[in-house]
């Protein structure tokens, strides 16, 4: 990112595109959040088994998935590219309309996204971006929680708002409503 001289109150994604640094960050709403520290092993052996549960399912499928670090812009009404002001990075992410993807990402919200909750980012996965994520119509939210060994799912339902979620826990399946036929059974996601 920029030095401190040249901080601003609020980033484009013209402005991301530009930093150099070898950090990761998101933009939401043009504030600028550092994703460090790195994630844990236990969050990455999650993101694993269910990044290869996803990709297994969709082979053959006209929705693909896509993990970290891979950009989702999440533009207000007709914002042009250079002007979105969030830009997000999914822990996992699927996406079923092929012309919302390019060169740099996904531009538009995915059908589904999983964010994998870390010590570090539990404010941001189960408030911010549920907000975010809601108000842009990702059609079902998953929280996943490594620590406690729980899932909150959360399905847009037809006023384009998200339900109360199901909460799960170590040894439920979970259902995908956007992907049928897709279930993941929880204790096999988080065995070690």
């Amino acid at each position: 990112m920029k030095s401190e001289s040249t901080k601003k109150d609020k980033y484009t994604y013209k402005d991301y595109l530009s930093w150099t640094d070898d950090g990761r960050w998101q933009l939401i709403e043009g504030i600028a959040y550092d994703m460090s520290p790195s994630p844990s092993v236990q969050h990455q052996r999650v993101l694993r088994k269910l990044l290869v549960r996803f990709d297994l399912f969709l082979e053959g499928k006209q929705c693909e998935v896509f993990s970290a670090p891979f950009d989702v812009r999440l533009p207000e009404g007709d914002e042009k590219d250079e002007d979105v002001k969030t830009v997000v990075q999914p822990d996992i992410l699927v996406v079923c309309d092929e012309s919302k993807l390019d060169k740099r990402g996904c531009k538009g919200p995915p059908d589904l996204i999983v964010e994998i909750v870390s010590s570090s980012s539990a404010s941001m996965d189960y408030i911010k971006k549920l907000n975010l994520y809601e108000r842009h119509g990702v059609k079902e939210y998953w929280i996943v929680n490594p620590e406690n060994k729980t899932a909150m799912i959360y399905r847009l339902n037809e006023r384009k708002e998200y339900e109360a979620p199901e909460i799960h826990s170590d040894g439920d399946v979970i259902e995908s409503k956007v992907l049928e036929g897709f279930f993941v059974n929880l204790r096999e996601i988080f065995e070690e």
